[in-house]
């Protein structure tokens, strides 16, 4: 069983494994016949987990289907396994190492038959690794075929070879060795690399749509999210600010100049004091003043009327503001309830937002799913008007709307740099909607935009609604 893995928000790693498995269309839609696969699920549409992690399946021996009479497409399998492994388990993505392995150690045979067609293999082992090499994504893999027969009949396998199709069946049998699968590129946001051992099609008509698909030996890697970009910078404060020595998290320090209070001057002789003077007297200074000894003069201390959110240092005399944070943005993201910068987390202030969310697997804002299978979600935050503008650092509220209208909130997801938005939902979710809320001003409860996904779950033996 897989183990838990990495962390579970942008940017991850993802792998699958398959020791062998049988598609067929229209007869069983999306499902496949899959006994034996690492860290997936036995659906052609929807294969993958949300991450990475360490899983490991194997059987001495499998027929499928099981039974001794063959109905049409059965597959032998000898020691079939997979395997599926993420270095370090936890830890950022761009210091993992995700890896996926997939076969059939001993004979494999395909019937296709009854009896009149055996498509056999030995030593069927495919491999796929993915990491960071030079700040950059690297996806690879490989595999190998040692022997193939069709009907006891050896078939030469061209050594070193990618993308070998064997011909002998043609037009309504097509046989793929070592085939690679690549989506995407280093440069784009999610990226996978799919390697074959072997893949047989059978067609319906020449040149048509297969209507049966065998695999045997296949391992898969993804990337999602820049998951080999450099740690971000550390926090700094906002200029005018100073950073607190030996604070975690930072916290800033800004030094706010208030005006005297009406018939009081500052006093730059007392150190920028506030100071209401009275004329020297002859005798001594009235209670509550002190004697200036430069000019003889009494003087009245006043403290100076520090703005909201402020507090007075009686020793330095001035209006003191601690910033708990990030410490960054034109008035210090969460200065002031500075939510984001537009831009960029050290951009201006944001006072208007619209927040953008959508199930990655169909790309909408509502999605029937199956429990157990855990979800993504992606979006982006910009600035309102005719010419939008990411915002990044902002945090985005989150709500979980369950049965009776009870709502949960859960924290921390932020804006990263682009705006973007992405949130791994948690396993074992029923039915509920979820809502995605901003706030210019952390300090109010209004909210610029919000979003609303809609999740419905059905039970995987019943078929009904889980609420």
């Amino acid at each position: 069983m897989p183990t838990a893995s990495a962390d579970t928000t942008d940017p991850v790693w993802t792998c699958r494994a398959s020791a062998a498995y049988v598609e067929l269309d229209p007869l069983l839609g999306s499902q496949r016949v899959e006994p034996i696969q690492a860290n997936g699920f036995p659906d052609r549409d929807t294969p993958d987990r949300a991450q990475c992690a360490k899983a490991d399946q194997g059987v001495p021996n499998i027929t499928i289907p099981p039974g001794p009479e063959n109905p049409g497409l059965q597959l032998t399998l000898q020691a079939p396994f997979a395997r599926t492994n993420i270095q370090p388990e936890l830890g950022p993505a761009r210091e993992q190492t995700a890896s996926a392995t997939g076969g059939v150690t001993d004979p494999v045979a395909i019937d296709l038959g009854p009896g009149q067609l055996v498509i056999a293999a030995r030593g069927v082992t495919s491999q796929a690794l993915a990491r960071c090499v030079s700040g950059a994504p690297e996806l690879t893999g490989s595999s190998a075929v040692a022997e193939l027969t069709i009907n006891g009949n050896v078939i030469a396998i061209p050594p070193g070879q990618d993308e070998v199709v064997i011909d002998q069946l043609l037009p309504l049998v097509r046989i793929v060795l070592n085939e690679k699968v690549v989506e995407g590129s280093a440069t784009s946001d999610d990226q996978a690399l799919t390697q074959r051992a072997v893949h047989v099609q059978l067609l319906a008509v020449p040149g048509g749509m297969p209507v049966a698909n065998v695999v045997l030996g296949e391992s898969k890697v993804d990337r999602h999210g820049a998951t080999c970009a450099p740690p971000p910078p550390p926090p700094t404060c906002p200029e005018g600010s100073v950073a607190q020595p030996g604070s975690d998290p930072l916290v800033c320090a800004l030094t706010v100049t208030a005006p005297c209070p009406a018939g009081s001057t500052a006093d730059p002789a007392a150190g920028g004091a506030c100071v209401v003077v009275r004329q020297a007297p002859p005798a001594a200074c009235p209670n509550g003043t002190v004697r200036d000894p430069n000019t003889s003069n009494c003087i009245l201390l006043v403290q100076r009327p520090c703005p909201a959110g402020a507090t007075s240092d009686p020793q330095t005399r001035v209006c003191v503001v601690n910033n708990t944070g990030t410490g960054t943005g034109s008035d210090g993201n969460g200065i002031n309830g500075s939510n984001g910068g537009i831009g960029s987390a050290n951009g201006p202030r944001v006072t208007c937002g619209r927040v953008s969310m959508r199930f990655v697997l169909n790309r909408r804002q509502s999605i029937t799913n199956r429990f157990g299978r855990r979800l993504v979600t992606r979006g982006r935050l910009v600035t309102c008007g005719r010419n939008p503008r990411p915002i990044v650092g902002a945090k985005i509220d989150v709500t979980h709307v369950i049965r009776g209208g009870k709502r949960l909130t859960k924290t921390g997801l932020r804006s990263r740099p682009g705006g973007r938005l992405t949130l791994i939902l948690p396993l074992n979710l029923r039915t509920r909607s979820i809502q995605y809320s901003y706030r210019p001003d952390l300090r109010r409860q209004r909210v610029s935009s919000r979003r609303t996904l809609r999740l419905t779950v059905r039970s995987n033996n019943t078929g009904r609604i889980l609420r």
